[in-house]
């Protein structure tokens, strides 16, 4: 896809959603929505509407992102990238009268260029939309089911481990990644990522504001080279196995909603050491492969936010949130032994834009020892100076300015200290500068993440 056919894509949803869009712009997010009267106007051309009333919940989110590396890293540059993703909640007790069930469908579809491998180096992703695979990728496949009087939920199906576990309630309103999801529990833990599914489940159990969850998601490295569509096992490397334990209030039950998860995982695949080569000795200075080590690797994380402050007690539009998270594995021999999330989200900073939020968030990794070493013998073999630090920061600072209830632009500010070569280490030549890199995201948001 072109970033020509992207706007081609934009333009006609919000054609697509016009009714929805009109009927919203003099509304804030506590506004009610009119009750349509049998044969009214609004019930003929609100469709989407008609639709979910009858179980037919539709999802979709474009979003573009152009960002400029104009300081630091391993060059200055520039790059576009982005994505769409698009889906339906099927309410299988109005569609068919199975009672607690829903199925779920998401297919996704990804253009463009990544600033963090083409100009900075980092193995972080700068552009949340962008992934290396430019192809149509299913997403999401699954059946949930409700038990007990919604005390128990199973999911299973195609599904990916980073919806279900470890899940921030704001990371994903950035434009870079690291807590969308957390960049540890996906590298590290086998937590498979958006878009790329596998077979796995989860079972939760739910009391009043508290739950506990577990599941279980299959390992399989091999569906990142093809469309989600080729669902044999025979490439299967293992099982990741999570846990989680949370409390979580809303708007609705708590004037000042907070969110409490703490959890950890265990990863039965095999894995690769971070530096050294099957003969034991650095695989930067003397090729090879790199060494392999049986799988049963472990680790935890904990998540949280809440809202802190109001500018008016009585309405939930405008209010400050602030979030923090900390994930770590248990072993050493991995690409970061820490990270570090904390940020704040301000939704309404001004009373005459009451939707619109000012976003900031600083994310702090520790690599391995082992890890750093392979980045310094990268430079060692084409014999540069320098070493690399095992603290890296990214910083972002964003406004999510709504032209639309369902369309934002974004400028954001980023800010990478102590950059890591990991993102490209064919191309690197020298201990990356800390890195300053600006952009705009253009946004149709339509019930996807961050959207609220």
């Amino acid at each position: 896809m072109s970033y020509r056919s992207g706007i081609a894509c934009l333009l006609l949803c919000a054609a697509w959603l016009s009714p929805v869009l009109a009927s919203a712009q003099d509304k804030t997010p506590n506004d009610q929505q009119p009750v349509a009267t049998a044969g009214s106007h609004e019930s003929d051309s609100n469709f989407i509407k008609r639709w979910k009333d009858d179980g037919v919940s539709l999802r979709l989110v474009w979003a573009n992102d152009w960002l400029a590396s104009v300081k630091g890293g391993e060059r200055t540059g520039q790059t576009n990238g982005g994505g769409a993703v698009g889906g339906a909640d099927l309410d299988m007790a109005k569609l068919f009268g199975i009672n607690g069930a829903k199925m779920h469908i998401t297919f996704a579809r990804y253009y463009g260029h990544s600033i963090s491998a083409t100009d900075v180096g980092i193995y972080q992703k700068i552009q949340g939309y962008w992934y290396p695979k430019r192809q149509w990728q299913l997403g999401q496949l699954t059946w949930e089911q409700a038990l007990d009087d919604n005390h128990f939920n199973v999911l299973f199906g195609r599904v990916n481990a980073t919806w279900q576990f470890a899940r921030s309630t704001y990371g994903c309103r950035f434009v870079s990644a690291p807590d969308c999801p957390f960049q540890l529990t996906n590298t590290t833990g086998g937590f498979s990522g958006f878009p790329y599914v596998n077979w796995g489940g989860r079972i939760r159990y739910t009391t009043g504001s508290h739950y506990f969850s577990i599941g279980a998601f299959e390992i399989n490295p091999d569906r990142r080279n093809n469309h989600g569509l080729d669902w044999g096992l025979e490439n299967s490397t293992g099982v990741m196995v999570p846990v989680e334990f949370g409390h979580v209030t809303h708007f609705a039950n708590d004037p000042y909603p907070h969110t409490f998860k703490v959890g950890g995982w265990y990863n039965s695949a095999d894995y690769t050491d971070p530096e050294l080569n099957t003969r034991g000795v650095s695989k930067a200075l003397y090729g090879g492969s790199f060494r392999t080590y049986d799988g049963g690797r472990y680790g935890v994380y904990a998540l949280g936010d809440k809202v802190v402050w109001k500018p008016d007690p009585n309405s939930d539009t405008r209010n400050l949130a602030l979030f923090s998270s900390f994930t770590a594995p248990l072993d050493s021999t991995e690409i970061y032994t820490l990270q570090a999330v904390g940020g704040f989200v301000w939704t309404g900073p001004f009373a005459s834009r009451p939707i619109d939020s000012l976003n900031f968030q600083a994310t702090w990794y520790k690599f391995a020892k082992r890890q750093v070493q392979y980045e310094d013998e990268i430079l060692r073999k084409i014999k540069q100076p320098g070493n690399f630090s095992r603290n890296e920061a990214m910083l972002e600072l964003n406004y999510s300015y709504k032209l639309l209830p369902l369309l934002s632009i974004v400028p954001n500010l980023q800010y990478i200290v102590h950059p890591d070569i990991l993102g490209n280490t064919v191309q690197a030549r020298h201990v990356s500068a800390n890195a300053l890199v600006w952009g705009v995201r253009v946004m149709f948001n339509f019930g996807g993440p961050g959207s609220q």
